[in-house]
């Protein structure tokens, strides 16, 4: 049995990257982006801000909490299944959502998924295809994970409807 300090000190080297400047540059940054165009896409589907925010932090905890246990089992290092998967989410809801006519979100938008490809060509060309499987299994999910929660989101709001009548 290993002792917390074992794991404490694994987690640490996931979540830094054991302390390779470059990689946490790129998806910390990737992170922060991808979670601009989250909120863009998909704040514009919920009602309220708090009711927003608890199914962000929500997801956050659990693709985390995913990204680490997977880490833990591999012996990996990294985050990047965290970011993949909320672009794979806002690429779909992106898609499959009424057009947003304000510039700016749309310049988010464009901006993550270009830097999503940058950095998904920098991890095939340094790390090599088994990285880039994985980034591309991660976004499936996202995608897959949204179309799930759409389907929940829209059978919930037909079943009000149902109430109202």
């Amino acid at each position: 049995m290993q002792s917390a300090e074992f794991y404490y000190s694994q987690v640490k080297d996931i979540l830094t990257y054991n302390g390779n400047e470059l990689d946490i540059q790129i998806n910390y940054g990737m992170l922060l982006l991808s979670l601009l165009c989250w909120c863009f896409t998909v704040l514009r589907v919920f009602n309220t801000i708090p009711d927003f925010c608890w199914f962000t932090f929500s997801c956050l905890y659990i693709l985390f909490g995913v990204q680490i246990g997977i880490c833990l089992f591999i012996q990996c290092i990294g985050i990047s299944g965290v970011w993949c998967a909320m672009v794979g989410f806002a690429y779909r809801m992106w898609v499959h959502s009424p057009a947003d006519p304000v510039l700016t979100n749309k310049l988010i938008v464009f901006a993550t998924f270009g830097s999503y490809l940058w950095a998904n060509f920098h991890y095939f060309r340094s790390e090599g295809s088994f990285t880039t499987i994985s980034h591309v299994i991660a976004t499936w999910l996202g995608y897959e994970a949204n179309n799930m929660w759409v389907k929940t989101h829209q059978q919930r709001e037909e079943k009000q409807q149902e109430k109202v009548k």
